[in-house]
């Protein structure tokens, strides 16, 4: 069977077991877990996905009004935003109104974050979580149980828009730890019987690493490949370059990183199948994702406002602009109006597909450059944001420079007019040896303010020498 002038994969394994897996063993295990919520939400996202566009955006305006309305009365940072901007929640009536609220920086939430949760919120129900974010900016927050439950609800649907269901084997190109499938009994248990995902670490990527993850798909033999855009483009590289004939999965989900057009159909051509590309972070999740008419990312705006700006003013479609998120879920610690540091294009029109969730076209500002260890290893910047930034907040903004093979240079902004302590230096150090070879030369750069890319995005990893290198393989 064709489609789209590529020819599709066959199924590759008989549903059974998939159908066990879907109906049986995870639903079991999500009452196990106390986690039956989920599978509300989800049932939820999947109604009102189809929504009129009117009646979303007043599903949003009555989520935005009790959210703010809580942040005013609970929260100590929201309280002193609205008062320094003049404004009461009652003065939210639409949603443009929203306007009036002064923007959230990511500097806010690394300095305030405990004045940012609500009052008297029950501890146990304060979920913790923690970004280095692709800007090298460490973050961490709260989600309460319940935001839990929706995001992976939202999940979950973005993913049945490639096709992807539960109990469906998973193959994962993937940098951040957290996200990796762990070696413990028990988490090798769930991934064998129900998560089913067959995982290359990205964080450190060798031509040894491409040739076994290549060997364990086609033996695997995954219905999906998720993966950072940037990964998924060097695999694809490395089996065109190498002659190696690719398992065809059903689709392929490109995140975390830009997915530029060449890039999109490279991996199209190598896999045989499309890709679909999502927009997310980690304070809020999924943020958008392609649906199968492809023609833009469809936001999940029964849980997030986003608005593209331009200065004060909201961004025209076809237009570039800042993407600026509110939460509208998550109680525990609200984010109103929060600057993530990328740029996108509102689409216009309806979508064939006809949901009624508002578009976004182009995403900028969000590629992450690879590292070249001094033996020729390739390192995810994605991944060492989370390993080396999140895990020492003291070192603040740090943005990473490689021009030649085997060194790198780290800019890192001064906080309160210091440096990072000797023990900061000491541990960042260390994981650039453990991670790109114990050869590999470092330098440090203090400085006042990092600039940005002509993109306004503050890019995390930077390396000129990272294209020059794969090139050079790909050639050789």
């Amino acid at each position: 069977m064709k489609s789209w002038g590529l020819e599709l994969s066959p199924k590759s394994e008989k549903p059974m077991y998939s159908n066990l897996v879907r109906h049986v063993l995870y639903p079991l295990d999500r009452w196990r877990s106390g986690d039956a919520a989920e599978s509300r939400y989800l049932r939820e996202f999947e109604r009102t996905q189809y929504l009129p566009k009117e009646e979303l955006a007043e599903l949003a305006l009555q989520r935005l009004k009790r959210l703010v309305d809580h942040a005013f009365n609970r929260c100590p940072f929201y309280r002193r935003q609205f008062e320094a901007a003049g404004i009461v929640p009652s003065d939210v009536r639409s949603l443009d109104d929203l306007r009036a609220i002064p923007i959230l920086e990511k500097r806010h939430i690394q300095d305030y974050r405990d004045e940012m949760v609500a009052a008297n919120w029950p501890r146990r129900d304060l979920i913790p979580n923690l970004t280095g974010g692709s800007t090298g900016t460490p973050l961490s927050f709260f989600l309460s149980q319940d935001r839990v439950w929706t995001r992976k609800a939202a999940t979950w649907r973005h993913n049945r828009w490639a096709g992807w269901e539960f109990g469906d084997k998973v193959g994962s190109l993937w940098g951040a730890a957290r996200d990796v499938p762990q070696n413990g009994i028990k988490q090798r248990l769930r991934n064998w019987f129900i998560d089913r995902t067959v995982a290359l670490n990205t964080a450190m990527i060798t031509e040894r690493g491409l040739r076994d993850f290549h060997a364990r798909l086609t033996q695997f033999r995954p219905k999906i490949l998720i993966g950072y855009a940037n990964s998924l483009k060097l695999l694809a590289q490395y089996l065109k370059s190498n002659g190696l004939p690719a398992h065809r999965p059903h689709a392929i989900v490109a995140t975390a990183e830009v997915l530029e057009p060449e890039s999109r159909a490279l991996i199209e051509g190598v896999f045989g199948c499309r890709v679909f590309n999502r927009y997310g972070c980690r304070e809020v999740s999924v943020i958008a994702s392609e649906c199968a008419e492809h023609r833009g990312m469809h936001i999940m705006a029964e849980g997030l406002y986003v608005e593209v700006v331009c200065g004060d003013r909201p961004a025209q479609p076809g237009e570039a602009g800042e993407v600026v998120v509110t939460d509208l879920l998550n109680l525990a610690m609200p984010l109103i109006r929060y600057r993530i540091g990328d740029r996108a294009v509102p689409a216009s029109g309806a979508c064939p597909c006809g949901r009624g969730l508002p578009r976004i076209e182009g995403l900028q500002g969000r590629a992450t450059d690879f590292l070249v260890g001094a033996d020729g290893r390739l390192v995810s910047g994605a991944a060492l944001t989370v390993v080396m930034v999140a895990k020492r907040p003291g070192l603040g903004q740090v943005q990473i420079w490689q021009e030649t093979v085997g060194r790198v240079l780290f800019k890192i902004v001064k906080r309160d007019g210091n440096g990072p302590t000797p023990e900061d230096l000491e541990f960042l150090n260390a994981q650039t040896r453990l991670y790109l070879g114990a050869n590999v030369k470092i330098e440090h750069e203090f400085v006042d303010a990092l600039a940005a890319e002509p993109s306004g995005k503050f890019l995390f990893c930077r390396s000129t020498a990272a294209s020059d290198f794969i090139d050079l393989q790909n050639r050789s």
